[in-house]
């Protein structure tokens, strides 16, 4: 059998599916993962058939303008980048996914492609979700768009914001979306009003989420094919450039800072405050890059700045992460047993780092508006206090044991099955 996976957006959204996909290759299927071409090695080094959706990611954040809009937690700011994003990839990039699911057996998609799923349809194939943040409605906590606090308002408020927010972001989006399916299949299926509640009710439809109970408690009122399996790690031997073992080995832990594939709108200057808000606490530093280019324009002996390494190599000789809540750093970070600092910007890293909070692992999110070498020097201490550091640690094992990889597989493999 050969099963399509679907992983567009940055490396984040493509990692966790080509570590699923080699554990779906255990169970002795083949697996094509659909990607930026730009990840085509990740996925061939790892024995995966490669397809390309087409592009550069840095070239696609450049066309979707998400490097002009200004960061922040407002829902409108989220809503325009991600009509940006929706655009680009149902108009331009669901041909390529439609050819790569030519001669597949069954296609599962990401969390930006779960609206590809007339194009199985159309094909005639069993079709699955593999969202990797927790978005199907519920009674039991808000929309990851809003701040979780606001759960103690009850269960018909909760479901409240998840209906509104599927309201609004199918009238942002769904002429986009409809557009591009109808493009490649020459028509579209979608309710006026949206087909949430037609996907949420599909058993035929089921959603396999790369995260884990030990982050996240699975509401009772999901359906029962909406399943919680834990994070999707990518086993690899790899190894850290020599350049970062030599920094390692000169001196104590350092801790990392980096935004993922965030832009900012002064790389040097965010830069500037991320080393100095370290350097406060006499901690040495190493700075990813990133998409967003972070650039000091002074690196001092303590300083370290790197591109593009894994995390799951170097987290674990760091003495904290500050990141953004991107869901693949945040997984990364919680399983290295390391304290976090996050400093969301949009979309559902608010959310994550409110979980982070909320586990022990980090203290309180750290604004982007009031992101300075002081601020962050401050919560990086608290993140550094012994009882953080302990919680985060426990954290860590925890999420070890749970194989949310070899979960899932074995999900999937039960759904195709007929089990």
């Amino acid at each position: 059998m050969q099963i399509t996976l679907v992983a567009a957006g940055s490396r984040g959204d493509v990692q966790p599916l080509v570590g699923l996909g080699t554990r779906l290759r255990e169970h002795g299927l083949d697996v094509r993962i659909v990607a930026l071409e730009t990840f085509r090695p990740l996925v061939v080094r790892h024995g995966l058939e490669f397809a390309p959706l087409g592009g550069d990611p840095r070239r696609f954040v450049e066309e979707t303008g998400i490097d002009r809009l200004k960061p922040g937690r407002s829902v409108v700011t989220f809503l325009r980048r991600h009509r940006l994003i929706v655009d680009a990839l149902y108009r331009r990039l669901l041909g390529n996914v439609w050819a790569a699911m030519e001669d597949a057996d069954a296609v599962a998609f990401g969390t930006l492609t779960i609206m590809a799923y007339p194009l199985a349809d159309a094909r005639g194939i069993p079709r699955l979700a593999l969202p990797l943040q927790p978005i199907t409605r519920s009674r039991h906590f808000p929309s990851i768009t809003v701040p979780q606090a606001w759960s103690r308002l009850g269960g018909t408020f909760n479901l409240a914001t998840h209906r509104f927010d599927e309201l609004v972001h199918w009238l942002v989006v769904g002429g986009a979306i409809a557009a591009g399916v109808r493009q490649v299949i020459g028509s579209h299926p979608f309710p006026r009003l949206g087909p949430y509640t037609r996907i949420y009710r599909d058993a035929r439809f089921p959603f396999v989420y790369g995260v884990g109970p030990t982050v996240f408690s699975r509401p009772p009122d999901w359906p029962p094919w909406h399943v919680l399996t834990g994070f999707w790690f990518l086993e690899t031997d790899g190894a850290l450039p020599a350049s970062v073992e030599a920094f390692l080995a000169d001196g104590p832990p350092p801790v990392y800072v980096g935004f993922g594939s965030l832009p900012t709108r002064d790389p040097t200057a965010t830069a500037a405050e991320l080393i100095d808000g370290v350097r406060l606490l006499g901690h040495r530093v190493v700075v990813s890059r990133g998409w967003g280019g972070l650039r000091p324009d002074r690196v001092p002996a303590d300083v370290l700045v790197i591109d593009e390494v894994p995390h799951h190599l170097l987290f674990r000789r760091v003495a904290a992460v500050v990141h953004h809540g991107g869901a693949g750093t945040t997984a990364a970070a919680l399983r290295a047993g390391r304290p976090q600092v996050v400093v969301p910007h949009f979309g559902d890293q608010p959310f994550w780092a409110e979980r982070m909070f909320r586990l022990g692992v980090a203290p309180a999110p750290l604004p982007l508006r009031r992101l300075d070498g002081e601020g962050l020097a401050a919560a990086l201490r608290r993140a550094l206090d012994p009882e953080t550091s302990r919680r985060a640690a426990a954290v860590g094992e925890a999420i070890e044991r749970e194989d949310g990889a070899g979960r899932a597989a074995d999900v999937i493999v039960r759904f195709l099955e007929g089990g």
